[in-house]
């Protein structure tokens, strides 16, 4: 499973990357900050960064490609519907969504391609979900600056897709967001419950239930098994972990996607010791929760 996210700031020529692939055994992990954008960073299908990721897309499907000494990555993603304005979907209006990210899209699809990590490549089909904002993102803004959240997307198949989210902004407002659309039947999920099975750091995520309901289909309970975690440091402010892994549902299996603020620390310091993540980048072996105690 990977995550990559490519933020562009053409204003101050410069990018922001996140880039993460976890495997059974471990991982590998490429983030910087700050990064100068170069000549062919951006065009009208796609973008790239620090030459080594790129990203092509039209209105139905997306290409990923990446590629180091330790790692490469080279998948292609057919959407599962068009790109919906989510944050519109929800009905979410007013200060928040005008300051954190003005136009935000999302949608789930289908992955396929090949992952190498170190001297191992492994040959993918599986899910994927893609998200993209435009605009500034405000977040020392009153109305946007965040003090936790949970993001939880992902889907079974094109018959039935899912983004329930959370949040919590600095002044005690919240935000519900989401959508779902089941057997061509579209509704707006409510978080009824969420809890979260985390690391002694705090922060690592292992797995997650949620239960939701909506109003046309009903209530929903969700059991999400992580496979490890990604570090996502947003503009240096907060630390957000993403743990890609599996979901349940009545007896169905499908892909999700989990991303959490817990403010530990103000939201934005790494805990001293990690357990279930690498806070470096490069490639990184999976300790046990002994292993970890004692390095």
């Amino acid at each position: 499973s990977d995550l990559i996210r490519i933020g562009h700031h053409p204003n101050r020529n410069t990018g922001n990357l996140t880039f993460g692939v976890v495997t059974p055994e471990g991982g590998y992990n490429r983030s910087a900050q700050d990064l100068p954008m170069r000549a062919g960073d951006r065009s009208k299908t796609g973008f790239a960064l620090d030459g080594f990721v790129s990203t092509a897309f039209d209105e139905a499907s997306s290409a990923w490609r990446a590629e180091d000494a330790e790692c490469a990555i080279d998948l292609r993603v057919t959407n599962f519907h068009p790109l919906y304005d989510t944050w519109a979907l929800s009905g979410l209006t007013g200060g928040f969504r005008d300051k954190f990210a003005a136009s935000h899209t999302e949608a789930p699809g289908a992955v396929c391609g090949t992952v190498r990590v170190g001297q191992q490549t492994w040959s993918i089909q599986g899910f994927a979900y893609r998200d993209h904002s435009w605009g500034v993102r405000h977040m020392d803004a009153p109305e946007s600056a965040l003090a936790n959240f949970f993001w939880l997307v992902g889907s079974f198949g094109d018959d039935f897709v899912f983004a329930v989210t959370e949040i919590i902004t600095a002044a005690a407002k919240t935000q519900s967001i989401g959508y779902i659309i089941k057997d061509g039947v579209f509704d707006l999920p409510t978080a009824l419950d969420a809890s979260f099975l985390v690391d002694l750091d705090g922060v690592s995520l292992r797995g997650a239930s949620c239960r939701f309901e909506t109003a046309k289909l009903g209530t929903f309970d969700f059991q999400v098994e992580g496979f490890g975690n990604v570090l996502l440091g947003m503009e240096r402010k907060y630390l957000e972990f993403g743990m890609p892994g599996v979901v349940t549902w009545n007896g169905r299996r499908g892909g999700a996607h989990l991303s959490t603020l817990f403010n530990a620390r103000g939201g934005s310091a790494s805990p001293p010791r990690l357990f279930g993540a690498e806070s470096g980048n490069g490639l990184y072996s999976k300790r046990s929760f002994r292993e970890t105690l004692d390095r």
